[in-house]
């Protein structure tokens, strides 16, 4: 069983919650204590089902939710910059050090590639959690559509 792990704070990851409702994968994680992001409140259908992360912090929903998956997965522009994001960049080190795998998928990335690399993870308690992310300064306008993308090809897998 696939799971999508999530924050909900940036336009990847919530669309990468709405493709997992739409292909009947589970969706999950922690959200900030205020169940917001700086554009505002989330919305209701995802907040719903996220729970508060209780730990003080501006990226505590993140590393809550990234001590709980089982791997990785960065959306981004172009996955030859990801130092581009500061915050990205330190999510994928935190990956490293915690020998977490990750996979970095921008507009280029072949999609057959991505469920390639959930295919070869290994289930814990048979649920893979796959946590996915993506930058969160803006709303990325192809984001969220190349996350549901992912998530939508995951789900083949």
């Amino acid at each position: 069983m696939l799971v999508v792990i999530h924050s909900g704070q940036t336009g990847v990851e919530r669309g990468a919650h709405r493709a997992a409702e739409t292909v009947g994968l589970g969706a999950t994680g922690f959200s900030t204590l205020d169940e917001r992001d700086e554009l505002g409140p989330l919305p209701e259908a995802i907040a719903r089902a996220l729970t508060p992360c209780h730990e003080r912090g501006s990226r505590a929903a993140v590393r809550a939710n990234l001590q709980i998956a089982s791997a990785l997965v960065v959306v981004i522009p172009n996955r030859n910059t990801p130092d581009r994001f500061t915050a990205m960049r330190n999510l994928i080190g935190s990956a490293r050090s915690h020998g977490l795998p990750y996979a970095v998928v921008d507009p280029t990335t072949d999609l057959d590639d991505v469920r390639h690399f959930v295919e070869g993870l290994t289930p814990s308690s048979g649920t893979v959690r796959l946590m996915v992310t993506g930058p969160r300064a803006t709303r990325w306008a192809q984001g969220e559509r190349i996350a549901w993308q992912v998530v939508a090809r995951m789900a083949i897998a």
